[in-house]
């Protein structure tokens, strides 16, 4: 595996061809075209988009090397074989897309963001008063819960009051093409957590933690505790 540092060089973003690449889903083809000639490969990488204020930057964790034909890019590789032992703390950092499934009345299943779906809960439990929590105690709430559960099943885990969840934001991808348009909202966690199966963890490292991976979500961060 592989761990790359990307960004975006200043005249590729003032390049005519790479116009609106601020949009999200311009961004996305960007990416996938430093690994796919074709919309039907399948994604071998995880990336997560950052900024310096100047041009954009992401950190990219791939199968095979980035591969750079248009000279746009300038491109830090290096090999990503991380060393985990249980018990292991690390700080991490993680964007990810925080869903839950619900059937409705007819069985059909549904996936809701955690944060609208606790809000709508709220709603209906207070005769449709808008008197819920504030958005960021929902999010702090909502999300953490439901990185516990993912790291029951993913070799770690997290303490509540060790965890910040914020940055709650809304993408919308308008595709050139099609007949709908890609919507999803992201959660940033920070903070530590526990590496309880080394083999399972290095796993997420490499394969991500919830939907929306080949949109920039889903990479899970780490570095040592020092």
């Amino acid at each position: 595996m592989y761990m790359s540092r990307a960004r975006l060089l200043p005249e590729a973003v003032l390049d005519k061809s790479f116009n609106n690449v601020g949009s999200s889903y311009n961004i996305h083809r960007l990416v996938w075209s430093l690994f796919s000639k074709g919309s039907d490969d399948e994604r071998i990488f995880l990336y997560r988009q950052e900024s310096d204020g100047t041009v954009p930057k992401f950190y990219i964790v791939s199968e095979n090397e980035p591969k750079d034909e248009s000279g746009s890019w300038d491109i830090d590789v290096k090999s990503y074989e991380p060393v985990l032992r249980p018990g292991q703390e690390l700080s991490f950092s993680l964007r990810a897309n925080p869903i839950v499934s619900k059937r409705d009345e007819n069985g059909k299943q549904h996936r809701h963001d955690v944060v609208m779906d606790e809000k709508f809960c709220m709603k209906k439990e207070n005769s449709g008063k808008d008197n819920y929590s504030h958005v960021s105690e929902i999010v702090q709430q909502k999300g953490v819960e439901w990185l516990q559960k993912k790291a029951e099943n993913s070799g770690f885990s997290i303490e509540e009051e060790q965890v910040r969840a914020d940055g709650y934001c809304n993408h919308i991808f308008y595709k050139p093409k099609g007949k709908h348009n890609i919507s999803f909202n992201t959660i940033d966690f920070t903070g530590v957590l526990t590496v309880t199966d080394p083999e399972l963890f290095q796993k997420v490292l490499f394969k991500g933690i919830g939907p929306a991976k080949g949109f920039g979500c889903g990479l899970l961060m780490v570095r040592s505790i020092r």
